[in-house]
């Protein structure tokens, strides 16, 4: 972190409701120490210390709750599919990557396509995977739910007709009982993902350090990275002990069935994660999957999927294994971040966390539901507001299939989807992320989502009612994602906690959180120096206006970690219209 003083001016919003808007703001050894007139910032640095006035507004670093910082950069090293309208283009892709990376070697894609894009409206057959590039094991993760595999990446994992489908997941079959090339769910994927080579750790290490640098150029100064697997947890370990994260990471271990809460103890302490830098990386809660996705179609619903002959979704995870991992995780004074879309799915952890609540009061321990946005209704929402359970919304995703909700149930019930004003009035703390990469990461198109309810392909809202205040969206991806991101005892100062008198019965404190200090979304004397300048006011913008600011810097404990503080280029990976994200950024 850089040392030393300096002094910030301009229009400032600091999100401190003592202070919302000061001219200035005084860093000292990458922490703010006024936030003020010019003058009180001048007294507040050591003598020399530079000033740079701004032409813009400078607001605090974004905060994203939930974006998969790794996978952001491992999508480079892929195949692109988006955009891609037909099958054909997508064989054609395949062929082109094949092509350029000859061999016997596994071909991989983030498959973000549903089958409305393309002209077909169908997802591809292992057999036109395997025409593409025949002999070559191809997968297609999609959302990192589901994958489309190839005949011969069926082959390879041994996937017959006679396979069982694993608990938890399912193998999709045709009329004849052979596999039809989609897995459903994590346990199905690991059939094929157990033959595929892992990727070394040098690969690892760029896909964070590519990650973390389209990130950056978007205002990001916090990242939590939910679904980290143990191998990924040491990449992040080294990374941040070679000094290469330049934003604030935290890791969410991913838990499963067959991982349980002293196993992802045990990963943490042996790849030293928590003592690698403090500052710069933090262990987060326990990643937990319960129930596949809206655009899917297999998020866990009260009642039936339209047109599924009684299918309500699928349940990754049982519900002995969601409270054994939400128990654990309690007692060690941790929180857990459990993906919950279907109203079923918010149900059932809700049920669970007040069994765990009643032993081990879980307020204030990161516990959060992930999505949460399909039907939940108001007596959940209360029952959260309760518990002292968040949420961590993302506006990215509907406007990324809201389309294909629309499609899957209807208009009504797909306006309903992601209730940002419902959560917030039912006095339930929401911190905003993008899920990305696939839906836009960028923090700003999110605050616009939020506001508009626009969705990919449409002109008119979706849900309108269910839109938010400017101030509400900015502080979805400063103060809100920071309460997620912040964890239990980590610094934050106290006032900002809510049912902070609910800690401290029966809770074991491990003594492992981190020591370092972490962003609270605002700036004020004691808070990190995590600051955005951006070239327009995101408060006094109307909605669309927000489409047309750029982020000129990012600066991360006081250093500028990107662009310039004379005003930098719009960052590569946003386009002008909030598009998909560029492949290059992907």
């Amino acid at each position: 972190m850089s040392g030393g003083g300096m002094v910030i001016v301009g229009e400032v919003i600091t999100m401190d409701p003592a202070r919302p808007r000061v001219r200035a703001v005084a860093i000292v050894d990458g922490v703010v120490v006024v936030t003020g007139t010019v003058a009180e910032a001048r007294r507040a640095v050591p003598a020399g210390s530079p000033e740079v006035s701004v032409a813009g507004t400078v607001i605090p670093g974004f905060v994203d709750s939930h974006v998969h910082l790794l996978w952001a950069g491992r999508r480079a090293a892929r195949v692109s599919l988006t955009g891609a309208v037909s099958i054909a283009e997508v064989q054609r892709r395949l062929r082109a990557h094949a092509d350029a990376h000859p061999g016997a070697g596994w071909i991989e894609a983030d498959d973000d396509l549903d089958p409305w894009d393309l002209a077909e409206s169908r997802l591809p057959t292992a057999a036109e995977l395997e025409d593409a590039v025949p002999g070559r094991g191809v997968l297609l993760d999609r959302r990192g739910h589901d994958a489309l595999v190839s005949t011969t990446a069926l082959r390879h994992a041994g996937i017959t007709a006679t396979t069982p489908d694993p608990v938890g997941g399912r193998i999709a079959r045709d009329a004849h009982g052979d596999a039809t090339g989609l897995l459903v769910e994590h346990p199905a994927v690991a059939l094929v993902r157990a033959v595929v080579p892992p990727p070394s750790d040098a690969d690892r290490r760029a896909w964070i350090e590519a990650g973390q640098r389209a990130l950056l150029a978007h205002g990001i100064s916090t990242a939590m990275d939910p679904a980290v697997a143990v191998p990924e947890l040491a990449a992040y370990a080294d990374a941040a002990r070679a000094g290469a994260l330049r934003l604030r990471v935290v890791a969410m271990p991913l838990g499963s069935e067959s991982i349980d809460f002293a196993g992802l103890d045990r990963a943490a302490a042996d790849c030293g994660l928590e003592t690698a830098d403090p500052r710069m990386l933090r262990r987060g809660p326990t990643k937990l999957f319960l129930d596949g996705g809206g655009s899917l179609g297999t998020a866990l619903l009260s009642t039936p999927w339209p047109g599924s002959d009684g299918y309500h979704g699928n349940q990754t995870l049982s519900r002995d294994v969601l409270l054994a991992h939400c128990r654990d995780a309690a007692r060690a004074g941790r929180g857990a971040g459990v993906h919950a879309v279907g109203d079923a799915a918010i149900d059932l952890v809700l049920d669970v966390l007040a069994e765990v609540d009643a032993e081990t009061p879980i307020a204030a321990l990161g516990f959060h539901l992930i999505h949460a946005y399909l039907g939940p209704g108001a007596a959940a929402m209360r029952r959260a507001g309760h518990l002292g359970v968040r949420v961590s919304a993302h506006p990215a995703l509907q406007w990324d299939f809201g389309a294909g909700l629309i499609d899957r149930l209807g208009e009504e019930r797909a306006a309903a989807a992601n209730p940002l004003r419902s959560w917030l009035d039912a006095g339930v703390e929401v911190g905003g992320g993008s899920d990305g990469p696939g839906p836009p990461m960028a923090p700003l198109h999110g605050m616009w989502q939020a506001r508009t309810r626009r969705i990919r392909g449409r002109d008119t809202p979706l849900g309108p009612d269910q839109a938010i205040s400017a101030m509400e969206a900015l502080a979805l991806f400063t103060t809100g994602a920071a309460r997620i991101t912040s964890g239990p005892d980590t610094g934050v100062h106290g006032s900002d906690r809510q049912g902070s008198d609910r800690q401290g019965n029966g809770v074991h404190r491990s003594g492992r959180q981190s020591s370092g200090r972490q962003s609270s979304g605002r700036l004020r004397p004691g808070d990190v120096a995590d600051l955005a300048l951006l070239d327009g006011d995101p408060l006094a913008a109307e909605p669309d206006a927000l489409r047309n600011i750029r982020v000129t810097a990012t600066i991360v404990g006081g250093t500028v970690a990107f662009g310039d503080l004379g005003g930098a280029a719009a960052p590569p990976a946003m386009t002008r219209d909030f598009g998909r994200e560029a492949p290059g950024l992907q």
